[in-house]
């Protein structure tokens, strides 16, 4: 047996190649107080820094899901059931991730303010505006400009430096998850401002076809084989216009014509 098999496989070695692979390393180690650096540690604060950092894991869990229906929609698959599926799957799984968010509210609040205003001084001034990833969620969403606060007086996007303000940008660029859907409802039948008039659509399409087929058959050499292939279009083309003409259609049944 090979010896790299047994390393993998080996009890002992498993739990320390998943703590790799996870990389539970950085994520357990990166709870730093700054009341502690400051010489004062205060108890809560690492709650606080865990909650927030949960919060960041489960926005960008949240993106990655977002982001993956937008392309489906961007690129049309979603005219397939299988990939309309998925954004059905996806965004009820987005959906429960924000039923957990607000959930984790609870735990929070076991923090009473004055234990938070204990270490509130150490962390001026950040505040959780300045999330990048939830600004970047609510731009890839469709929150519109006109419905945003100002943060200090400034253009949400102004507080962001560098590659945090392009990539916030970008965002503003792109086609939002509420433009996606719009364009893809606009597309179903049935909402024209007239309504939606099914046997004129009917007529289009199989007319459509119809035409195509006699291309295809009139592309042929000619032959006895496409001399009758055209008289039995011309024949299904009759009879399927007479459908949606009452009058022809009288006509053809006062000749005996059964359509057949």
């Amino acid at each position: 047996m090979e010896r790299g098999f047994v390393g993998v496989n080996c009890p002992a070695i498993r739990p320390r190649l998943i703590f790799f692979i996870l990389k539970l390393d950085k994520i357990l180690n990166a709870q730093e107080l700054q009341s502690e650096k400051k010489g004062n540690k205060i108890h809560d604060e690492h709650l606080f820094i865990v909650t927030h950092q949960a919060y960041e894991l489960w926005f960008k869990q949240i993106l990655w899901e977002l982001d993956s229906v937008r392309v489906i929609f961007q690129n049309g698959h979603v005219r397939d059931e299988r990939n309309m599926l998925k954004v059905v799957a996806r965004m009820h799984r987005i959906s429960m991730i924000l039923k957990l968010l607000v959930e984790q509210f609870s735990v929070l609040e076991t923090m009473t303010a004055l234990d938070f205003f204990n270490f509130r001084d150490y962390l001026s001034p950040a505040s959780g505006f300045q999330s990048l990833q939830f600004r970047l969620l609510e731009n890839k969403i469709g929150v519109p400009q006109s419905l945003r606060v100002p943060y200090n007086r400034r253009h949400y996007r102004d507080n962001f430096k560098g590659k945090d303000n392009e990539l916030l940008l970008k965002s503003e660029q792109e086609l939002t998850l509420l433009q996606l859907v719009e364009a893809w409802l606009e597309r179903t039948p049935g909402l024209e401002p007239e309504g939606f008039n099914f046997w004129e659509k009917f007529e289009i399409n199989v007319l459509t076809g119809l035409e195509e087929e006699f291309a295809m058959v009139q592309a042929k050499e000619d032959s006895e084989e496409k001399e009758d292939q055209m008289s039995e279009l011309k024949k299904q083309k009759e009879v399927l216009i007479s459908l949606f003409d009452e009058k022809l259609h009288e006509h053809l049944l006062g000749k005996g014509s059964s359509g057949k």
